[in-house]
């Protein structure tokens, strides 16, 4: 294993051998006086004094069958079930266990299946010691955090891990607390990566992807891939978009897909993936991604800043989710052309954010809410300066059947202003006629307070209730 010959220095392997061995030295002797006989005798009145017996040799009980279980109770639990014990331990809690009984002595070192999940700051020794102990074929979870210094170890510890069965890999770098914007190409992975065959989940942040090596073979099993803030490498800067399509076509079990950050590599040939669950991509353009339709599609976050200047409409953009059932949507702050929406058969949950500042906006929150006839619940986050609009402008855009399954409406004022859209929210009270709840996180300042409207405008639905932070606490706690 490249790890074994010349990835770690002996200093990191007699580091962890000394900290397992104090604490087996400090068990011995807990464990010394309740197994040995101490003999007291008299001196002779007659002769010389008896001289006491060193402790070496006194005679021990000798124990045989179930005495010695008795005192050994741990050494003879079944085998299978010393790792299956182990296996449900952190790594420091398992490496800890060797003080425990001589049969548990460096038992951790060959359990199959275990996690090595390091905190922020284990020193790069420590990481790479435990790789060269650990000799299980299988591990289900390695996981660090780096600094920018202790980032030249990675190459050497995937190298390590691809010879392994390893199922679930999270890497992260962390940048200086100083530097506002930090180039993850800084720091390439070695494409040792791609020979990690069985992983169900990969975790990559901060960090240089390298271009797919010829005749990689996929990830057949993997199940989840979080991209943030990486890059794709390439010196003539060609195939950027092919390495994460190639990626993900040879992903078929894909079902958890987050994108965040990704400032190169758009998506736009109608990516297949019929097994995808849930999707995040928070980017600056929309225009950037294309999906076919994602037939079992569940849960969605879209948190798009921006609308690039060229590039497909919003409409084009969401048809690919269109089987979603809870969505949250950042409106772009641009939006050149909306287009005519899919019909969202299946959401049932919708969360808007930076909806009311600019009429496009309002006019594309409008659309969602006529594309969804099925809506069952529907938040609201204020952002930014607010676009006053009457109750008239707003009634027009209504239709016949808009709401009509949305019972449970909650606004969440500008955290900086404190407003609401008090003429929105008196529209969903005069129309949602099955409406249950409508909440807000403000209090009632005072009796002259407009928002007081909302308690006494007309309601379509009789069991509607208007309510403020105060009464939404009381409600909860019911």
């Amino acid at each position: 294993m490249a790890e074994r010959g010349g990835g770690v220095g002996r200093a990191s392997a007699q580091a962890i051998r000394r900290w397992r061995e104090a604490g087996e030295r400090r068990h011995e002797e807990a464990r010394s006086p309740a197994l040995s006989l101490r003999l007291r005798l008299p001196a002779s009145p007659a002769g010389p004094p008896l001289q006491r017996r060193r402790p070496s040799d006194v005679t021990r009980p000798i124990a045989t069958g179930r005495g010695l279980q008795a005192m050994d109770p741990l050494a003879y639990l079944p085998a299978h079930l010393l790792d299956e014990i182990l296996g449900r331990l952190d790594l420091r809690d398992a490496v800890r266990t060797s003080a425990l009984s001589r049969a548990w002595r460096r038992r951790w070192e060959s359990v199959p299946g275990l996690a090595l999940s390091f905190p922020d700051g284990t020193p790069p020794s420590v990481i790479g010691g435990v790789l060269f102990l650990y000799t299980a074929p299988r591990i289900s979870r390695f996981a660090c955090q780096v600094d920018e210094e202790s980032a030249s170890h990675l190459d050497r510890w995937l190298i390590a891990l691809s010879g392994r069965t390893v199922q679930s890999i999270s890497i992260r770098i962390s940048a200086p607390a100083y530097l506002e914007f930090f180039d993850p190409e800084r720091f390439p992975l070695h494409s040792s990566i791609f020979s990690c065959a069985h992983l169900v989940s990969l975790h990559l942040e901060v960090c240089g992807i390298p271009l797919v090596p010829v005749g990689f073979a996929g990830f057949p099993v993997l199940e989840e891939l979080y991209l943030s803030r990486v890059e794709f490498q390439d010196p003539d800067d060609m195939d950027i978009e092919a390495t994460l399509q190639t990626i993900i076509r040879r992903s078929p079990l894909l079902r958890v897909l987050s994108f965040d950050g990704l400032r190169s590599c758009p998506l736009d040939n109608g990516i297949q993936l019929p097994n995808l669950h849930s999707l995040t991509i928070c980017s600056g353009y929309y225009d950037m991604w294309r999906f076919a339709e994602l037939p079992c599609l569940q849960i969605a976050k879209i948190l798009m800043l921006d609308y690039y200047q060229h590039g497909q409409d919003l409409a084009e953009f969401l048809a690919g989710l269109s089987q979603v059932r809870e969505l949250t949507f950042l409106v772009p702050a641009y939006i050149v052309q909306i287009g005519t929406l899919p019909t969202f058969y299946n959401l049932k949950s919708l969360e808007l954010a930076r909806c009311f500042t600019a009429i496009d906006r309002i006019l594309l929150m409008f659309s969602l809410l006529r594309s969804s006839p099925n809506l069952e619940k529907l938040k609201m986050e204020m952002q930014g300066l607010e676009m006053v609009v009457d109750w008239e402008f707003l009634n027009a855009q209504w239709t016949d059947g808009m709401c009509a399954n949305l019972q449970i409406v909650e606004i969440i004022s500008d955290p900086i202003r404190r407003w609401l859209p008090i003429s929105f929210m008196k529209l969903i009270l005069s129309k949602a006629s099955i409406l249950r709840t409508l909440s807000v996180d403000v209090c009632l300042s005072s009796q002259d307070d407009p928002r007081n409207e909302l308690l006494t405008c007309r309601r379509a639905s009789a069991q509607a209730q208007v309510l403020f932070k105060v009464q939404l606490e009381r409600f909860w706690k019911l």
